[in-house]
């Protein structure tokens, strides 16, 4: 048995060793991938930027085609050089009459060549050192105008000629003007290309524009114009684009590799996440393995141990499900209920509630019995529960018949033995309770009953968007009016814009991020007041829980693609989130589609794709314009505040907010009036520890958490 104890503990360890060596080649192609992904995305990136340049070049040079031919046409130009007019009165022309000023204004050079391709008048620069003889040949053999940039005395110039059709010579003379490719034309390609540009002969800068840093390092590239159309820089920090503009002349523009190093980056941590939670699954379940004594005989039952026994001194591991999370450093949670993967519903849709969703529970199933007293509460109906709490409703009164009614989310007892899960839990009740404004669900207490906490938020007669918008497909056939969803999102905007701006006492910005705007926490209530609600994975400055790096909180299906990819995340995240819950509400779908949690998570890191912006640009105006902007993968391209998504929205509200309401009174007004019936009816417990004359235990729908 000794012999095959020490087997079993060799090929364990081997096992775990062999697992953290594959994984170390594993981490390598991995590094390996996201430098080839960089590489891709900033290729894919300079071929559009160099496409640009070459169509602002290509339009340069076209406009120079109909001024030249303009000036090819005018009676007197024609008239001048049909007879014999030598260089002294063609130039006396130029210089003198009023009918060339507009040409002698734009240009700084001009001139003509009478027969051959060389030019015999030329206005401000000397004949040899103006480089246009294969301009005037292409001019004189097509018969029609031709433009193209040329060197000028160590200057580039942009230059058109045409022929002049004049009778009675035989050859027809050839026009050519020609402007300095200067400051102005540079400072009109970087609008264009959106970074720096450099003319370069292959040796030095001819001129360049944009960015003085930017500039600085174009300088680089000059000589690598024969080694291909991308620059690389060694640090990989950037990269230039090359455009071939004439002979001995090139455009070199900048290209930031910023946005392709961070997306790589993104998608490569979550595959290394991957690759070492499989790692460290497989090596942890090898040590087990070896480690573990074997049974030298099939037990009865009363040999199992108990299931917190201690064997052999130490403690058995337990691989839960949790534990395996926690090892691949990846999990998605939510403040309520821990949160469970969003995945198909029965019907084969994605809940749009996803993680975050609390479902509801038949009453006195599990925590504490409906109709029971709580401290100074007494619990109705219970909402339902998640991995961290249990929701009710509850009432409490006071003298001359007052009574008030709550949702109390209740810390589950086992999780209050949990020192992270309290943390998280009192950080939760001390941010809600300091947001102070209309259109958030506020928490007005916070306590223990025993060992049990809790935190009371005020009680909102209403409906979450996820069952507004499903009653509303139910009923109606359709999904919310425009005006309708867009006054919800307009108002949801106005309590995102109050958290995101909210300071310390010192002034400084708390960089409060929500993370979790999703339709089934943005309630509606039966007057069409619009609320968020549940601030429990909020990220700020301050708090005592901090989410590791790589660890991804929120719900899969309303998430911006950074958080999806578990990097830090700012205030545009939550305007991203609502722009799904927009789409939502105007479809009754959710955007991405995915049967597991790991697909869903991969399309949310991406953002969305070309047949998903398909879908929002079909969206009824002014919203597929709005969503557009609000969707984009990249936070630079997004809206950057709230303020600024709501004045996007705040012109075409229209009737929203009366809109709202009425639809809230046709879907719900019967629910309503029996919730209402409900709270009225139940009185004070008596010492017995049942309720007053008049009670009831009717359970309503749940409607909030």
């Amino acid at each position: 048995m000794g012999k095959f104890c020490d087997v079993r503990k060799i090929l364990g360890l081997a096992v775990a060793a062999l697992a953290l060596v594959c994984g170390g080649f594993a981490s390598r192609a991995v590094d390996s991938s996201r430098e080839r992904a960089v590489r891709s995305e900033t290729a894919r990136a300079a071929e559009g930027i160099r496409q640009r340049a070459a169509d602002s070049l290509s339009a340069l040079v076209s406009d120079l085609r109909l001024k030249v031919e303009n000036a090819a046409a005018n009676p007197r130009l024609v008239f001048a050089l049909q007879g014999n007019a030598d260089e002294r009165t063609i130039r006396d022309l130029w210089r003198t009459e009023d009918w060339w000023r507009p040409w002698r204004t734009e240009f700084k050079i001009y001139a003509v060549a009478v027969k051959g391709v060389r030019l015999d008048v030329v206005e401000g620069i000397d004949a040899a050192d103006l480089d246009a003889d294969s301009l005037l040949r292409r001019a004189r053999d097509r018969g029609d105008a031709a433009a193209e940039i040329i060197i000028g005395k160590g200057w580039p110039y942009a230059a058109a000629a045409t022929t002049v059709r004049v009778s009675g010579r035989d050859k027809a003379p050839v026009l050519l003007l020609a402007r300095p490719v200067d400051q102005v034309v540079m400072r009109q390609l970087v609008d264009k290309t959106g970074g720096a540009v450099t003319l370069t002969n292959g040796h030095a800068v001819l001129v360049d524009a944009g960015s003085e840093s930017e500039r600085a390092v174009l300088s680089q590239a000059i000589g690598s114009e024969a080694t291909g159309t991308i620059f690389y820089a060694k640090d990989g920090a950037w990269a230039a684009a090359l455009t071939p503009v004439a002979p001995a002349l090139w455009l070199w523009t900048f290209v930031s590799t910023a946005n392709a190093i961070r997306d790589a980056q993104g998608a490569a941590s979550e595959r290394m996440a991957m690759v070492w939670g499989v790692v460290i699954v497989v090596a942890g379940a090898a040590v087990v393995f070896g480690l573990r004594r074997p049974r030298e005989q099939a037990p009865t039952s009363a040999q199992f141990p108990s299931p917190g026994a201690m064997t052999d001194g130490a403690r058995s591991t337990s691989w839960t499900g949790a534990n395996v999370r926690a090892k691949m450093g990846t999990s998605i949670s939510h403040a309520i209920d821990g949160g469970t993967s969003p995945g198909p519903s029965g019907d084969g849709t994605v809940d749009p509630r996803g993680p975050t969703a609390v479902a509801s529970s038949p009453v006195g199933s599990g925590g504490i019995a409906p109709e029971s007293p709580f401290g100074r509460y007494t619990l109705l109906d219970r909402l339902g529960e998640g991995g961290m709490a249990e929701v009710y409703t509850a009432v409490t009164f006071g003298a001359q018949g007052f009574r008030r009614k709550f949702v109390i989310k209740r810390l589950r007892a086992e999780m209050a033995r949990e020192p992270a899960a309290v943390d998280q839990f009192i950080d939760e009740a001390n941010l809600a309770s300091s947001m102070v404004h209309s259109n958030i669900v506020p928490v007005f207490d916070f306590g223990k009953v025993g060992e049990e906490y809790f935190m009371a938020q005020e009680y909102i007669l209403g409906r979450d968007l996820t069952r507004v918008t499903r009653r509303s497909m139910e009923r109606d056939g359709r999904p919310l009016p425009s005006e309708v969803a867009l006054y919800a999102a307009h108002e949801t905007l106005k309590a995102l814009e109050y958290a995101h701006s909210r300071t310390n006492e010192q002034g400084q910005p708390l960089g409060i991020v929500h993370r979790d705007v999703s339709p089934s926490n943005v309630i509606i209530s039966a007057r069409g007041e619009v609320k968020l609600f549940d601030f429990g994975i909020v990220k700020a400055e301050g708090r005592v829980t901090k989410t590791q790096s790589g660890v991804v909180k929120g719900n899969v299906t309303f998430m911006a693609p950074e958080q999806a990819r578990g990097v830090n995340v700012d205030a545009r995240a939550d305007l991203f989130s609502l722009g799904l819950v927009v789409f939502y509400c105007l479809t009754g779908q959710v955007l991405y589609a995915g049967n597991t949690t790991y697909e869903l998570l991969v399309k949310a890191a991406t953002g969305p794709d070309r047949d998903e912006f398909n879908q929002i640009r079909a969206l009824p105006e002014p919203c597929g314009d709005i969503l557009q902007r609000a969707l984009q993968p990249k936070p630079d391209d997004r809206f950057q505040t709230a303020r600024q998504f709501a004045d996007a929205i705040a012109a075409h509200l229209g009737a929203g907010a009366a809109r709202l309401a009425a639809l809230m009174h046709h879907l719900f007004d019967e629910d309503f009036k029996i919730e209402e019936t409900r709270f009225r009816s139940f009185g004070p417990l008596d010492p017995s520890g049942t309720s007053g004359p008049g009670s009831g235990s009717h359970q309503t729908e749940p409607r909030q958490s």
